[in-house]
């Protein structure tokens, strides 16, 4: 008997990929056979066909999502979750493996808002907490080399801490401080930063920070204060933002408008692109930046970026206004790479190498400052 049904199995496998009307039957018992057989592209292969003949359930959509997430092709397994989440909203594997995908594609908020509906059992198993004080710790030291006999080589030092507030409100705190020497005057810049992030949807998230310098030359203080929001949305595959700051500084006030794209392709590499178009608002000109990132994991625990910037970029903030660009002299041009290596489940190294192309505030003069930096994620 157990013979008769695996060629019974068998016949229906061969009229689904010849391409003959499938039946709500034949999805389920051929898809059903190539989830316990781990046949995982061929489970897809019956999928789509099912699919594409309005053949669709939630079972079917699980299975494939189960496949792509094998086949660590997560964007496409959570959009197949996503999916079966349209016919029961309420089923624990569906929210557990779209939990997965969203820690898998980097979409915390995601993962957060998915967590947040599993059972207490499933909370407690996966170590889900809705309030965590220190999620994690950053530390980070950056050198500067230049070849200028009028600049000295800039330090920078920061520092990090990560809270989850609430399932779909966390906040990110950091100090840091900066120091060169320019035309033999020491300048010293102490900086408090904060990050809201609120996840209005799985999709959509609201940010607003707010950045505070301490400028010191030659002793007198020169404070500055920024504030920064934005509203992005992951639709998948693909990222949509916008963004916008008000700086208020010493020599004026600066406002910066931004508009990010990306997409993420498929394939184990997950290459992305991601672009940003800054408008920048000044006392005394306007002007835009371009920025462009392209990124891809190169083994399994190691992804690499490279990065390049056109634009006059003094007074310009990036990173959710993590780092603001205010030094003397403006970089006209800026490009670099970053390694990401995550050594273990608690501990991600990471290392950046930029070369700028500055000029001598005020003058037609200009040099070539290289940048190192080193720095380490620790999740508590």
């Amino acid at each position: 008997m157990h013979k008769l049904i695996i060629v019974i199995l068998l016949l229906v496998a061969v009229k689904v990929r010849a391409g003959e009307p499938v039946t709500f039957q034949s999805a389920d018992s051929i898809s059903y056979k190539y989830y316990m057989e781990g046949e995982w592209d061929k489970l897809i292969e019956t999928g789509e066909q099912a699919i594409a003949q309005n053949i669709d359930f939630k079972r079917l959509r699980q299975r494939m999502g189960y496949a792509y997430f094998v086949k660590e092709d997560y964007y496409a397994s959570q959009k197949q979750y996503e999916k079966a989440l349209e016919f029961d909203e309420f089923d624990a594997d569906t929210r557990e493996y779209l939990y997965y995908c969203g820690l898998n594609t980097g979409n915390l908020a995601s993962a957060r808002i998915h967590a947040q509906k599993l059972s207490d059992e499933a909370k407690k198993r996966l170590g889900i907490h809705a309030f965590n004080p220190l999620v994690s710790i950053d530390l980070e030291y950056n050198y500067k080399s230049n070849n200028s006999d009028t600049r000295s080589h800039p330090s920078y030092f920061r520092g990090g801490l990560f809270t989850q507030v609430g399932y779909r409100i966390s906040l990110y705190q950091s100090a840091s401080n900066y120091k060169q020497t320019v035309d033999s005057v020491l300048i010293k810049q102490p900086d408090y930063f904060a990050l809201i992030n609120w996840s209005l949807t799985s999709h959509t998230t609201f940010s607003a920070a707010y950045h505070h310098l301490n400028t010191s030359l030659d002793g007198y203080k020169y404070p500055g204060n920024l504030v920064f929001a934005s509203l992005s949305t992951r639709l998948n595959r693909f990222t949509f933002g916008l963004n916008s700051s008000f700086f208020r500084y010493d020599i004026g006030d600066f406002k910066q408008i931004g508009l990010l794209a990306g997409v993420s392709l498929p394939g184990k590499a997950n290459l992305y692109f991601n672009s940003c178009l800054t408008g920048m608002i000044e006392p005394d000109s306007n002007h835009l930046i371009f920025a462009q990132f392209v990124g891809a994991r190169i083994l399994k625990n190691l992804w690499v970026e490279a990065t390049c910037t056109v634009g006059n970029i003094q007074n310009y903030n990036d990173h959710n206004a993590l780092y603001i660009y205010n030094s003397i002299d403006p970089t006209l041009f800026r490009t670099g790479l970053s390694l990401y290596l995550n050594a273990n489940k608690n501990i991600t190294l990471y290392g950046n190498y930029l070369y700028d192309t500055k000029q001598v505030e005020q003058t037609t003069n200009q040099y070539i400052q290289q940048s190192f930096l080193g720095g380490i994620i620790w999740k508590l």
